[in-house]
């Protein structure tokens, strides 16, 4: 394996006191220890040459405590720090070619050409061994778990703790390499045929087999962890003899086309710095760190022979490397800071091959990737020249659109290579500083002129001026500080110190030089007069506010130092260097970091609030002050009447308070007002109110005093201040502190005090809102008569508690009968409303129409109708009554609706008497009643699931429905199938059939029409007839009707009288009295018993007539029985109506309001369930006749 043979093993031995320094402009690195081979000779009485042994591998604890050497058949163990042996271990019987610490640290293995591998513990100590076929090549625990991958020349195998025995597995080559990804789910094996073996760890199954165009050994190889800067993921990188190295994705997928050419065959190859940097050691004896990518950045180490092996320490910049001759390296690295600022954009130097421009306002950042070193970055304004190995390259800032992203373009590259150790770059020019040598190039690379100065160059800076005409301050090591410019080739010395320059700045007005020497002191000159402004000890750095010409910042010792103009500075802890100072953010370079510090100002404006300078203070204060010391500005600055500066402070914290008193200032200042009036609202807006309050009266404004005093609820001071004020100003003070007792929720401090200063209406609203009626009365009572207002309010309030006797007495001794009639009316005290009124007539209207809605609202209609017409208003009963009705119809309340049709016709039945033309309102609307009245029957068959009306009584509803005119909400369709319905019931198929007949012309509702469809069929089955005993008589003619005839007889043309319960046909035969005789004297006539002889009908002669009235004559009267007469005496202007009971069997009673007829059991019934009349509702009078009888008749 080894191309110098196996190597006799020679302990090494460390010279710990032998160290090196290299230096680069890229890095430094210092020698931490070495490890040199020494000659021994097994036997001392032998003289042989000595040997040396090859470092074949090294590996480092997790912590970096231990360094673990494979050299001769040995492990040595070597203190991580210092280098110093401390142990080692014999375990192998040949040379030792591998070693490798578990991820925790608590095992390490290493592996020998005994074909044995061994597991040792943390106290080094072997706990278990496992043999291969052949000689171990490499080693390699998970970076996750504690899997040990040993790899041998023609197998390898996978130890983990769980498992007591090793399963090998077969390769096509020779094992020489192999290492595991970051996450532990893969591991990887180079092999001498130039192929790579990617492997999952779960089930050591080959996911991706890589294979090199050279066929050349894979010597080493390794994964690189994923970097948030970085263009790929995680990565793997190996390096093969045909001196190449390769760059591939987890995938086993190549991510840079062509290999990357070294020139010497690779040995070892290791990431560093985190992923971040990549070392690869070799036959050309060199440790060359490589960026993550490829790019050469530089040799770390030049050894004397091949490097073997190369590991680098945990956690820190170290680097160890092996050689074949036995020697053992470390080496510390130490990047420099490669970056320049200007201004607001500070460039910086990241991954050795990027350049990244942060604009330090807004924290945003530029990347660019130069795929080159970088040896040195400048920044000026939007341009930005970076120094490669080979070129410079120049780029500008551009914003490509409105709403772009800026973004650096390459404009100029100049392929010349230049050894400087300062760069700065102009708007057209390039500056480069090499010891006492400025030269001047365009950025074509032309060279424009030369500066040689007298001594050394340690700072330079370009602080601006046009383009292509810029000026350049720059510091000597002999303590000159010159200006040039880059247009004009003559240098100009701006003053001199005693020590060399360290750091300088200008402010941004050019009045005032800063400079740091190199004893660490800062001093300030004023540029035009050459004068020392002052001096500060231990500084290493200085940096003027970029906004401010007098504000200075310094840093030095761990401390971080702000000063304004010539007063004394403020200190805080910080630790760097200060490069910027912009507003009142320093930005300071700590290590490789630059930090953002806010500092306060306060300490700053406080110093100049000191010595009264309020423009100076305000200037500073706009670079970034608390709320509170803009309050603190403000304040002081209104007292010393800087009203300007008080204003623009006050409207930095949005104070609309202090802007008012401003803006009031000002005009009282327009008016001529007395400075102690001025001062006096100051005092006043900043809680000196005691003092605010003797300026006021210092000035006469004794108003001013109260208003104070009274809006901060300081009534006692008020009334010790104005104790000899006048009476007026007293009562205000007064009716102020009752206001102030009312919000302090003292309402009765607060009514008493309203009493005494006479506001009687606020008093008696307070007592009102508490409920104090007794306070309430008693102050009524003390009052004058004349407050009307107020003891009109104490009476409505008395009314509302129900204390009507006292609210009576308070309206009537204020004379407001109306107030009293509405608190009778609002109680609904209708007897004590009704007294007023007859005492004062006019007020009728507003007693009675309340009234008449009240009676009308508990439905007792025909007393709200009296109601109505007491108060006058007649329309509005019919009014009331015709939405009463209409809102019945529309809720299928129809015996409602019947109802207030009656109501209607019989209000329009009154008014007749004066318009007779009303005559035909109230047959229209009588006969609405009916028929309302009648379909509520049908409506309630149809629409509830039972019914209590007799079939023959729904078809006597029907048949009377049938024949009249159409009423809104009187559904026909209804009727009609009522009809049809129990006319097959009873047998009425005649009729049945008339009402299918009729349906035929209408529109059925859906829900009828699959019952008619059948009933229909039903039908044709039956015959053409309709049962006798279902046949309407006529009691006048004697002469059955038909049924589907109408509601008069078809022979006589006799209308027929009806039962308004189940609407049959009554036997009564109207008659008329002749024309000669009174109603009194009818009444009497009908009354006189009839004669002894009298039999039959008297009206029978006229009744055979069938035609014309049935008149009756006095003799017909007085043969006529009283029980068989019934007399309807409908009021004015209808007639009297007579009518004979031809059956006298049959009981038949009228009601006496609506003069409906009815069967006698049948009206009795349903008064029993409904208690009245169930047409008009009115409760029928109950007759008592008192029959005197003695006992010889019972006997």
């Amino acid at each position: 394996m080894m191309p110098y043979g196996r190597l006799n093993e020679v302990e090494p031995r460390i010279k710990n006191r032998e160290k090196r320094r290299r230096y680069s402009s890229l890095f430094d690195f210092d020698l931490a220890f070495l490890i040199r081979p020494i000659t021994q000779n097994p036997d001392s009485n032998k003289s042989l040459q000595p040997s040396q042994c090859c470092v074949y591998d090294l590996a480092f604890k997790p912590d970096g405590s231990e360094l673990l050497v494979a050299a001769g058949t040995k492990v040595l163990i070597y203190d991580g720090t210092d280098g110093t042996l401390l142990q080692s271990l014999k375990g192998h019987k040949d040379l030792v070619y591998a070693v490798s610490f578990s991820y925790n640290g608590e095992n390490f293995a290493s592996g020998s050409a005994d074909r044995s591998v061994i597991i040792w513990t943390e106290q080094h100590e072997g706990t278990l061994k496992y043999i291969h076929n052949e000689a171990i090549q490499c080693l390699a625990f998970s970076p996750a778990t504690c899997f040990l991958l040993s790899c041998a020349i023609s197998d390898f195998g996978i130890w983990t703790q769980l498992e007591k025995s090793v399963s090998k597995q077969r390769t096509s080559s020779r094992c020489i390499c192999c290492a595991w990804s970051c996450d532990g789910q893969l591991y990887a094996i180079g092999m001498f045929d130039g192929t790579v073996s990617l492997r999952s760890a779960t089930n050591n199954i080959e996911i991706k087999k890589i294979e090199r165009p050279s066929g050349e050994p894979v010597w080493a190889i390794t994964f690189g962890a994923a970097r948030s800067t970085s263009t790929f993921d995680e990565i793997l990188v190996l390096v093969d003899w045909a001196q190449t190295a390769a760059f591939y994705d987890l995938e086993g997928n190549q991510l840079v086309r062509e290999d990357k050419k070294l020139g010497y065959d690779p040995t070892g190859i290791e990431f560093f710095n985190y992923g971040q940097f990549l070392i690869i050691c070799g036959s050309n004896h060199q440790v060359t760190l490589y960026s993550r990518e490829g790019t050469t950045l530089g040799t770390v180490a030049q050894m004397d022979t091949w490097v073997w092996t190369v590991k680098t320490r945990p956690n820190t910049n170290a680097v160890v490397v092996g050689c074949v001759d036995g020697t053992l390296a470390c080496y510390q690295l130490m990047f420099s800071t490669v970056h320049g600022l200007h201004k607001e954009r500070y460039a910086y130097r990241e991954n050795m091959t990027e350049v990244v421009v942060q604009h330090l306002s807004n924290q945003t950042s530029i990347r660019i990737y130069c795929n080159d070193l970088v040896r040195k970055v400048a920044v000026y304004y939007n341009h930005l020249a970076v120094q490669l190995i080979d070129r410079v390259e120049i780029y500008r800032l551009m914003v490509e659109g409105d709403e772009g992203q800026p973004e650096y373009k390459l404009v100029e590259k100049i392929n010349r290579s230049f050894e400087c150790s300062l760069l700065v770059i102009c708007t057209h020019h390039l500056i480069l500083c090499q010891e006492r040598r400025l030269q001047c190039y365009d950025h074509k690379g032309l060279k424009q002129r030369e500066w040689l100065l007298e001594s050394l160059i340690r700072y330079i800076k370009v602080v601006g001026g046009p383009s292509g005409r810029e000026a350049i301050l720059i510091g000597l090591r002999n303590g000159a500080v010159c200006k040039i410019f880059v247009d004009n080739p003559f240098i100009t010395e701006v003053l001199r110190l005693k020590s060399a320059v360290r750091c300088l700045d200008i402010s941004h007005m050019r009045g005032k030089l800063a400079i740091v020497d190199e004893t660490g002191i800062c001093t300030t000159f004023d540029v035009k007069t050459k004068q020392l402004l002052f001096q500060e000890p231990s500084c290493n750095s200085v940096a003027w506010n970029a906004d401010q010409e007098n504000l200075l910042c310094y840093s030095g010792s761990g401390a971080l130092c702000i000063k304004a103009n010539n007063f004394s500075s403020h200190q805080q802890r910080m630790q760097g260097f200060v490069v910027r100072f912009s507003g009142k953010r320093v930005f300071c370079l700590h290590m490789f970091a630059m930090i953002a510090v806010e500092v306060p100002l306060s300490n700053q404006l406080y110093q100049y609030l000191e010595q009264k300078m309020y423009r100076e203070a305000y200037d500073l204060a706009s670079l970034g002050v608390t709320e509170g010391d803009w309050e603190i500005l403000g304040h002081d600055a209104l007292l010393n009447f800087q009203l300007d500066i008080a204003q623009k402070a006050f409207h930095r914290i949005k104070d609309a308070r202090y802007l008012q008193l401003i803006s009031e200032i000002k005009d009282m200042i327009k008016g001529n007002a007395k400075k102690e009036l001025i001062l006096g609202c100051i005092k006043a807006y900043e809680g000196r109110y005691r003092e605010a309050a003797i300026l006021f009266q210092k000035t006469g404004q004794e108003q001013k005093t109260l208003e104070m005093f009274t809006d901060l609820r300081m009534f006692d001071q008020a009334q010790e201040l104005l104790s000899s004020a006048s009476e007026e100003t007293q009562k205000a003070l007064l009716r102020r502190r009752a206001d102030w007792a009312q919000n302090s929720n003292e309402p009765i401090i607060a009514a008493e005090m309203f009493v005494a200063s006479g506001d009687y209406d606020k008093a008696v609203n307070l007592m009102i809102k508490n409920d104090w009626i007794d306070m309430l009365i008693n102050l009524a009572h003390r009052i004058d008569r004349s407050n009307v207002d107020v003891l009109r309010t104490i009476g409505n309030y008395l009314a509302k508690k129900e204390e009507y006797t006292l609210a009576s007495h308070l309206f009537q001794s204020i004379s407001d009968i109306r107030a009293v009639i509405n608190m009778y009316v609002g109680a609904a005290l209708w007897n004590d409303a009704f007294l007023v009124a007859a005492k004062h007539q006019k007020y009728n209207e507003q007693v009675y129409l309340p009234y008449a809605r009240w009676l009308a609202e508990n439905d007792r209609f025909d007393e709200a109708q009296n109601a109505y017409h007491m108060a006058g208003h007649d329309v509005e009963a019919l009014q009331v009554l015709e939405q009463l009705m209409g809102n019945a119809v529309q809720e299928n309340r129809f015996v409602d609706a019947g109802y207030y049709n009656w109501m209607l016709s019989m209000q329009y039945l009154e008014r007749c008497n004066n318009d007779p033309k009303l005559n035909e309102k109230f047959l229209d609307f009588s006969d609405k009643a009916n028929c309302y009245y009648a379909f509520d029957v049908i409506h309630k068959y149809l629409a509830e699931p039972f019914t209590s009306c007799p079939a023959d009584a729904l078809i006597n509803i029907a048949r009377y429905l049938a024949f009249q005119k159409e009423i809104y909400k009187i559904s026909r369709v209804s009727i009609l199938y009522t009809l049809m319905k129990q006319g097959q019931v009873l047998g009425a198929y005649k009729l049945a059939r008339y009402a299918l007949e009729q349906l035929s012309y209408l529109k059925i509702p859906r829900r009828f029409e699959k019952f008619i469809e059948i009933d229909a069929l039903m039908i044709r089955s039956k015959p053409f007839t309709d049962a006798e005993e279902l046949l309407p008589m006529c009691y006048r003619c004697g002469i059955s009707n038909p049924l589907i005839g109408t509601n008069e007889c078809i022979h006589c043309k006799t209308p027929f009288i009806l039962s308004f319960v189940s609407f049959e046909v009554l036997p009564l035969v109207e008659f008329v009295v002749s024309d000669d005789i009174n109603l009194e004297e009818a009444r009497q006539l009908i009354s006189t018993e009839p004669p002894l002889d009298q039999i039959g009908n008297p009206l029978q002669e006229q009744m055979n007539l069938k035609t014309g009235k049935v008149v009756a004559d006095r003799e017909t009267l007085l043969k006529l029985e009283k029980q068989q007469v019934i007399i309807a005496e409908w009021p004015s202007p209808l007639v009297t109506r007579f009518y004979y009971n031809v059956i006298p069997e049959i009981s038949i009673t009228q009601c006496s309001s609506c003069y409906r007829m009815f069967h006698a059991d049948d009206f009795e019934m349903a008064c029993l369930k409904t208690g009245a009349c169930p047409f008009c509702h009115v409760v029928p009078q109950k007759k008592i006749d008192h029959n005197f009888i003695d006992d010889n008749y019972i006997e």
